[in-house]
C-alpha cells in the first residue's frame, strides 16, 4: 500500500510504525531506483519509506512511482514539494514519520543486505536511542570501494550515564547522519532539526543528538554503501561553504554553553571545523572571508581556546590577521 502526496497534504498510515526510512531526492534519476530496491523488498509491515521529492526537474518522480508499483503491499509515502534543500527535505520527512525510529538514506546510496538482519531486531529494545554502524564508500560499482568509513565507535549496547562516555564518538567525529538509526523522540523532545538551507548540516545536528541520548548500540559492520561523486556537495567549492562552516562552529559553541561539561568532548569536532575552514581557504583562490564572519568564527572558537595548542591559540587570538594572511599568500 503506497501513497502519493503533495507538500500541503498530510501523509500517514493507520498503524504505528517501528521504523520510518526518510529518503530526500533531488534529480537522482540515475540512482534512485537502486536506492529504493535496496529498501522496499526488505521492509516489514511495521516499517515505512518516505521519499521526499525535493523539486526534482528530471524524471526522478516517474522512477519513484514506477518502483512503488512493483511493491503495492509496501508502506511507501511519496511527498512532492518545491525545492528547499536536503535539510528541509529531511525535516519534512521527520514531520510526517510515524515510526518510533527513523533512518536517513540519501537517494544515491544503498543499504547493504546485512542492514535488514542487524537493525530490525534491535528496534524492539526501546531503551536504545541511536544505532550506529559503518559504511563503504564506492564509485560507480559496489566492487570499486574508495574508502571504508568507521562511524561506529561502540560495540554492542552502551548505556550513557555521563558526558565523558560520549568522548570516543566526538574524538572520531564521523557525523554522517545516514550511518545511524535514531529514536524519533530524540529530535522531537529536544527540538532538534536539520538547519534549512545549510551545508555541512551533519556536523552540528548529529552531535546535538548524541548529547541527548542515553543508550547507543554500535554495530561494527558496514551496513550502507555511500556513493562517491567527484562533483558532489562535499567535493565542489561554493562561497556558501565558508558561511555554513562558520554557522556550524557557532552551533557547536552554543552546544558547549548549553552543556558546559561537554566543552572538552565537543572540542575535536570544533577543531575539525576550524581546520576545514583553513583548508578551504588555502585550496580555493576564489574563496572570500568577510570580516563579519571572521569575527563570528573567532567568537565561536574562544570558549575552546584553552583546548588548543599554543600555535592555534595565537591563530585564534589574531584570527582576522591570520586569515587575511592566508588569503594574501594564496592569491600570489
Amino acid at each position: 500500500m503506497w501513497q502519493y502526496f503533495k507538500e500541503e497534504q498530510k501523509a500517514s498510515f493507520d498503524t504505528l510504525m517501528k521504523l520510518s526510512i526518510i529518503i530526500p531526492c533531488y534529480n537522482s534519476a540515475e540512482f534512485i531506483e537502486d536506492c529504493l530496491e535496496s529498501v522496499l523488498p526488505n521492509i516489514q509491515s511495521d516499517m515505512e519509506v518516505i521519499v521526499v521529492n525535493d523539486g526534482s526537474t528530471d524524471n526522478s518522480n516517474d522512477i519513484i512511482i514506477n518502483v512503488g508499483h512493483r511493491y503495492p503491499d509496501k508502506n511507501l509515502i511519496i511527498i512532492k514539494q518545491e525545492n528547499a534543500g536536503l535539510s528541509a527535505a529531511r525535516n519534512k520527512g521527520l514531520s510526517i514519520a510515524s515510526g518510533e525510529y527513523i533512518s536517513l538514506l540519501d537517494s544515491d546510496d544503498i543499504y547493504d543486505r546485512q542492514f535488514w538482519s542487524e537493525v530490525p531486531p534491535l528496534l524492539n529494545d526501546s531503551s536504545i536511542d541511536i544505532i550506529e554502524f559503518n559504511a563503504e564508500q564506492f564509485e560507480n560499482e559496489l566492487s570499486n570501494i574508495v574508502e571504508h568509513i568507521d562511524c561506529a565507535v561502540y560495540s554492542g549496547k552502551k548505556h550513557i550515564s555521563s558526558i565523558e562516555q560520549l568522548k570516543p564518538a566526538f574524538q572520531r567525529s564521523k557525523w554522517y547522519p545516514w550511518a545511524r538509526v535514531y529514536k524519533k523522540s530524540l529530535f522531537l523532545d529536544n527540538n532538534i532539526e536539520f538547519p534549512n538551507g545549510r551545508l555541512y548540516e551533519d556536523m552540528s545536528t548529529v552531535p546535538a543528538l548524541y548529547l541527548k541520548c542515553k543508550c547507543i548500540f554500535g554495530i561494527n559492520k558496514s551496513l550502507i554503501w555511500y556513493r562517491f561523486h567527484k562533483k558532489s556537495i562535499t567535493q565542489t567549492f561554493r562561497q556558501k561553504d565558508i558561511s555554513d562552516l562558520v554557522y556550524v562552529a557557532t552551533k557547536l559553541s552554543s552546544l558547549s554553553k548549553e552543556n558546559p561539561e561537554a566543552k572538552e568532548i565537543i572540542f575535536p569536532t570544533m577543531q575539525r571545523v576550524f581546520n576545514f575552514i583553513k583548508y578551504t581557504l588555502v585550496k580555493n583562490k576564489q574563496a572570500n572571508f568577510p570580516l563579519s564572519e571572521q569575527r563570528a568564527l573567532q567568537k565561536a572558537l574562544m570558549p575552546f581556546i584553552s583546548e588548543f595548542k599554543l600555535s592555534r591559540k595565537i591563530q585564534i587570538l589574531i584570527l582576522p590577521v591570520y586569515l587575511n594572511t592566508i588569503v594574501r599568500i594564496r592569491k600570489k
